[in-house]
């Protein structure tokens, strides 16, 4: 990836305005102000955004945040808020940076659905991978043991498979038996990789396949190899396009034709030079600090995935390990939001089959993505945006939000797990965040009829 920053001026209130051009410029073109944007920051007030923001961090919520509201034209909001820690020295660090807009976030599962679930899209769309086809199609019939021979694609994609949330054991535990989990301080490496692609093809499931909802780390891990498949399958990925090393000479080496596939054809073919999966060790300062590993890793982690299982799998995995920016996030919502019949990325149709709720009746889910849907999804956590907001949430604090009945998307990327995953405080804060969002936003562009709704949330 490409060591990038790009100067923002941070004031008390920061309201930026980048222009469509500039945010998908592969270059990180310079942002400018045009007049109808000018006109558009001057209406709204941000003010009460921006207090949400800088009260979480004052409250403990999390340590640091970048949160943005981007439309069309760009964002017109874009507010770096607090610092990587509440002052302690980060590993990689000499000082106590603060926040700035392009910090690099372990983006957890929010993987799922920009790096996944966009390279299921692309190969979907240019016909090279059915959804309705058994994954046993891509992986092999070894991998229909169990019961698990039915699972579609599209099972993997609802998190309908039958699968339990996580393997058990972990492929972190020393009960899984991965070489380096015997050590102290384990290494990111892929002596792993074999095992753990045995462990899936051994999988079993807790649910029939297809008739229950349960959100698993499994489906999209089952979905990297599957990307993974068709990728070296149909030459779309080369062994020269691997990251050297990661190839270990067996069938578990699918996941680095996977990350080959997303580097190339999702991250590099969109101009989203900041983010990706295993940023080098001269980048890990750039990226904030997570939690204080103190079981696994015995250490606090920086600009290495925090995950344990994809930390296990040498940092590549589909549920989690992307290092993501906003600034980047941006340029991929803004091509699904704005998608053009004829995209060769992934054209309206695609993204609007992708993003609508699947089965109302069993979950809020869409393919990979989640929504905001009134109906299906009791936390919504995108709060008021519309209920036909597609969504996503990471662990580690990160959220994406986009509001296709206002033509807006939120980002709320944020290092909550530092020190500790234990604090929880930012399920509220994003409530708080995107209903002020809305509240700006509608005071001066009246929604819809389309984007009301039942808004019992405060």
């Amino acid at each position: 990836m490409k060591a990038m920053r790009v100067p923002y001026m941070v004031a008390a209130v920061v309201v930026v305005v980048i222009t469509a051009a500039a945010a998908l410029a592969a270059s990180g073109a310079q942002a400018h102000v045009t007049g109808n944007d000018e006109q558009m920051v001057q209406a709204i007030d941000w003010a009460p955004v921006q207090a949400v923001l800088e009260a979480a961090v004052e409250d403990g919520a999390f340590p640091g945040c970048v949160a943005g509201v981007g439309t069309r034209d760009g964002f017109v909001f874009l507010s770096p808020v607090g610092a990587f820690t509440y002052g302690d020295l980060p590993p990689l660090n000499s000082a106590v940076p603060d926040m700035v807009a392009d910090t690099r976030f372990d983006a957890a599962s929010v993987t799922k659905v920009v790096s996944t679930t966009s390279a299921v899209m692309r190969l979907y769309q240019d016909g090279l991978l059915d959804l309705d086809a058994p994954v046993t199609r891509y992986l092999g019939k070894a991998y229909g043991v169990h019961g698990k021979a039915p699972i579609k694609v599209l099972n993997l994609m609802l998190h309908n498979a039958g699968y339990p949330p996580d393997p058990d054991p972990n492929y972190w535990m020393p009960a899984f038996g991965c070489p380096e989990t015997a050590k102290y301080h384990p290494a990111e490496n892929w002596s792993c990789q074999d095992k753990i692609f045995a462990g899936l093809l051994n999988q079993t499931l807790i649910n029939p396949v297809g008739q229950v909802y349960v959100y698993s780390d499994l489906s999209m891990i089952t979905a990297m190899y599957v990307v993974g498949s068709v990728a070296k399958a149909e030459g779309i990925v080369t062994p020269a396009d691997l990251i050297p090393g990661c190839d270990q000479g067996g069938p578990g080496a699918l996941q680095c034709y996977y990350e080959a596939y997303v580097a190339k054809h999702v991250f590099g073919y969109l101009g989203m030079s900041n983010s990706g999966f295993l940023p080098r060790l001269a980048e890990w300062p750039l990226a904030a600090p997570t939690e204080n590993d103190t079981t696994y890793l015995h250490r606090v982690i920086q600009g290495q995935v925090s995950d344990g299982n994809a930390y296990a799998l040498g940092g590549i995995s589909g549920h989690a390990g992307l290092f993501l920016t906003v600034p980047d996030a941006y340029i991929l919502m803004h091509r699904l939001m704005f998608a053009t019949a004829d995209d060769v990325f992934a054209n309206a149709t695609t993204v609007k089959f992708f993003t609508t709720v699947y089965n109302v009746s069993q979950s809020s889910r869409a393919i990979g993505w989640d929504t905001n849907n009134y109906q299906a999804n009791t936390i919504r956590s995108c709060a008021n945006l519309s209920s036909d907001t597609y969504l996503h949430l990471g662990y580690t604090g990160t959220q994406i939000c986009n509001d296709p009945q206002r033509e807006i998307f939120t980002f709320l990327f944020t290092n909550r797990v530092y020190p500790t995953a234990l604090n929880i405080k930012i399920r509220q804060v994003r409530q708080l965040f995107n209903n002020a969002v809305v509240a700006a936003w509608d005071a001066v562009h009246p929604p819809p009829p389309s984007a009301s709704g039942p808004r019992p949330l405060p």
